[in-house]
């Protein structure tokens, strides 16, 4: 299938009307504004549409960004149908967006994430080798889409470096030696539950190069299942993560389990010269 697929630039308003039926199929809103996004993709911004036989499938929007003096490409949305996910519509869509900032002097996109979304989290740091080292505490605020209504929208900024990449003989050696921060264990219904005893000290010092942390495979089924837990699930990563973020380490691989859990790998910054 993958290899039908088509990936173009969409700029005219009847484009951005077909992107926002998608839109509206997959977050159950329009999220952006028609208009909004015409100004944004004929001012510099990108938007990409993957097409299956002429219909629509996925899409990336993004527009141009700035900080610390730097412009780089900042990837504010992604969506694929739902009949097609994990077939790696997203992946071509990202390296799609690669060759554009790197036609038009881009040396970095950036995008944020929901830290417990780990099919995102496979896709930004498993397959395009990106890394993340800030957190940003409810970043939206409310949100009511069908994806983020209940939890506070927590994000961590995602770097992509067009010319760099980590070493992965590295990786795959901290990955051996990573130790796991806080227990995981089941509930009675089968969902997995973080650190039910409360042994995480965000006061402890972490010295070791490499750190393991778990994150929930099915956060959406969670949440249906179980909202408290869920919410228990988010405020848990939020001290995890800020804690690490704060001694200069990094999210840099998913390690992925059979079932329940995946790992956010956390390496020592100075390590990869981040």
């Amino acid at each position: 299938m993958l290899k039908n697929v088509v990936i173009k630039k969409m700029m005219t308003p009847a484009e951005i009307a077909e992107v926002q039926c998608l839109n509206a199929e997959i977050w159950g809103s329009q999220a952006i504004p028609s208009h909004q996004m015409l100004a944004a993709v004929q001012n510099g911004g990108l938007l990409l549409g993957a097409f299956l036989e002429s219909r629509l499938i996925g899409f990336n929007y993004c527009f141009v960004g700035y900080l610390d003096g730097k412009m780089y490409l900042h990837s504010h949305m992604i969506g694929v149908d739902k009949t097609y996910r994990e077939q790696g519509v997203g992946e071509l869509l990202k390296h799609a967006q690669q060759e554009y900032a790197r036609e038009n002097g881009f040396q970095l996109v950036r995008w944020l994430i929901d830290p417990l979304e780990a099919r995102l989290a496979n896709l930004t740091f498993l397959k395009l080798s990106a890394f993340s080292n800030q957190y940003e505490v409810d970043y939206y605020g409310p949100l009511q889409d069908d994806f983020n209504d209940g939890l506070p929208s927590d994000r961590i900024a995602v770097e992509w470096w067009i010319e760099r990449n980590h070493a992965d003989d590295c990786l795959d050696e901290l990955e051996e030696v990573a130790e796991q921060i806080a227990s995981w264990s089941l509930t009675v219904d089968g969902l997995p539950v973080l650190d039910q005893d409360g042994e995480f000290d965000s006061k402890q010092q972490f010295y070791k190069d490499a750190y393991l942390v778990p994150i929930p495979q099915h956060l959406q089924k969670m949440k249906v299942e179980s909202p408290k837990l869920a919410e228990d699930w988010r405020y848990k990563i939020r001290t995890i993560l800020t804690t690490f973020f704060e001694q200069e380490y990094a999210i840099v691989r998913v390690k992925k389990h059979k079932e329940y859990v995946h790992f956010y790998l956390l390496v020592r910054r100075s390590l990869l010269a981040l």
